[in-house]
């Protein structure tokens, strides 16, 4: 696995950007050579003006934020299940993996679905799911690898409801993990052979 190579695959395709969503809520622009995802605060104190500045950071492209995923991408073969499209990082870096069959993605928000979703609307390894990846029908379907990294206003308890998607989907995925998921926790999936 080249870092170099995934870093530059994860990047946010350059005519993506600059993107507003249509409720003027969500905001996306190249800033600094990198993609950023803006939003209003909790408070609504703060909007994201024409320019793509104010609100606070939802989801980056930068470095740091890719390298927290690349565990995943190395443990990532076969089929494949992402909850949260978000700008479409990891799933442009497992594209790069021969060994990935297939790429199922549950994003909750069409317009982020849509628009991020858009470079890889004629890729039959990806099939993206507008759907609450709490919701998400199981029935028959399985997975090599689960990736969690949905998006929690503030990241406010992110680390509960990620546990609550390892523990749906279970009984449906060799492997599962979450961005940001505390050590000790993953620590125990490892022991249990349920997480990377």
């Amino acid at each position: 696995m080249n870092t170099n190579a995934l870093l530059a695959a994860a990047r946010v395709p350059v005519d993506l950007l600059p993107w507003k969503s249509p409720d003027g809520l969500m905001n996306a622009k190249h800033i600094l050579g990198g993609a950023f995802l803006f939003n209003v605060c909790m408070a609504g104190l703060q909007r994201v003006d024409d320019e793509g500045y104010g609100g606070y950071t939802v989801m980056d492209d930068c470095a740091f934020e890719i390298c927290r995923h690349f565990e995943a991408v190395y443990h990532a073969k076969g089929r494949v299940l992402k909850t949260g499209l978000g700008l479409g990082c990891f799933v442009r870096m497992c594209l790069t993996k021969p060994e990935i069959e297939h790429i199922d993605v549950v994003e909750i928000d069409p317009d982020i679905a849509e628009h991020f979703g858009r470079p890889f609307a004629d890729d039959p390894r990806v099939t993206i799911h507008v759907a609450d990846a709490f919701e998400f029908p199981l029935k028959g379907k399985y997975w090599d690898m689960v990736w969690h990294d949905i998006y929690e206003e503030g990241n406010e308890g992110l680390q509960l409801q990620h546990g609550k998607l390892i523990k749906r989907y279970a009984d449906h995925a060799d492997l599962q993990g979450a961005w940001a998921f505390p050590k000790f926790l993953r620590r125990r999936m490892r022991e249990t052979g349920l997480g990377f």
